[in-house]
């Protein structure tokens, strides 16, 4: 397993893909500087823990493309089958992509994150939000990310095709964002539209309070609410809850790294390696 580790680390550090990825995360963090910069001068606060958190919405999509292609290369390489018929285990070879892929996903969040505090804090000035809520969201956000790497990994791991895993990935990472998207505005619905004044042919009218057809309430908003807290769906969530991130994010994450490697690795122990 430690050589296993070494020599996924080692292709890690020469992966294009890899480099890619944290180039692309780097761009994202001085674009969003750039654009912070007018507001600054404005005299606008706050502008740094926004512009801060949306690394978490960034990371499931270019995670998804690393992780079918770094994987997938393995198999198209024939690296795969050969630590297998040197004697590593299914189960060795399986938990060292996972953990590579989930050290890199932290790693392609570090390349947002470093560049936006040492410029950012220089020149936007410091965050408002206390140190114990940055720390607690950053944390929340990795254990997501990683979350998020594992899924990726387990349908790389399970496919032999680098192209079909590597649609499979991205269009999952955008439909879980998206779906999050939705879920969020359907769930901040009000359970009650408020009565208002308007004004109709030169006469005051008012408008009563009357229930919100949009709500979403019994059964449908459990299902909701469950569906929220996934992976993905999650990084709406930790953005809108960021300085008081729920503790229950962290743990459907791992939740969901728990229940994807156990079905990933019993399939993949059945997997012909052609």
């Amino acid at each position: 397993m430690r050589n296993l580790l070494y020599a996924g680390f080692s292709r890690l550090w020469r992966s294009v893909a890899f480099w890619v990825a944290v180039g692309v995360m780097f761009a994202v963090s001085i674009v969003e500087l750039a654009l912070s910069y007018q507001p600054r001068l404005m005299g606008a606060e706050g502008i740094l823990d926004n512009r801060y958190m949306i690394f978490v919405l960034m990371s499931g999509v270019v995670l998804s493309a690393f992780c079918s292609l770094f994987v997938g290369a393995e198999y198209s390489d024939g690296v795969m089958r050969n630590k297998i018929a040197v004697g590593h285990s299914r189960a060795a070879v399986y938990f060292s992509n996972l953990v590579v892929c989930g050290a890199a996903g932290v790693l392609v969040c570090c390349g947002y994150i470093v560049p936006m505090m040492a410029v950012g804090i220089p020149l936007l000035g410091p965050f408002t939000m206390s140190v114990r809520s940055l720390l607690w969201f950053t944390l929340c956000s990795f254990i997501m990310t990683a979350a998020l790497c594992a899924v990726f990994t387990m349908v790389a791991m399970l496919n032999q095709n680098k192209a079909v895993v590597a649609i499979i990935c991205i269009f999952l990472a955008y439909f879980l964002l998206f779906l999050g998207i939705y879920l969020n505005s359907r769930l901040t619905e009000q359970a009650v539209i408020p009565a208002r004044e308007y004004i109709e042919n030169g006469q005051i009218m008012v408008r009563e309070a009357m229930p919100n057809p949009a709500y979403v309430q019994g059964v449908k908003r459990t299902v909701f609410e469950f569906l929220y807290d996934l992976p993905g769906c999650q990084a709406v969530q930790l953005l809108a809850t960021a300085e008081d991130c729920p503790v229950r994010l962290p743990l459907v994450s791992l939740a969901a790294i728990a229940v994807s490697t156990g079905a990933g690795l019993a399939l993949f122990r059945k997997k012909d390696l052609k």
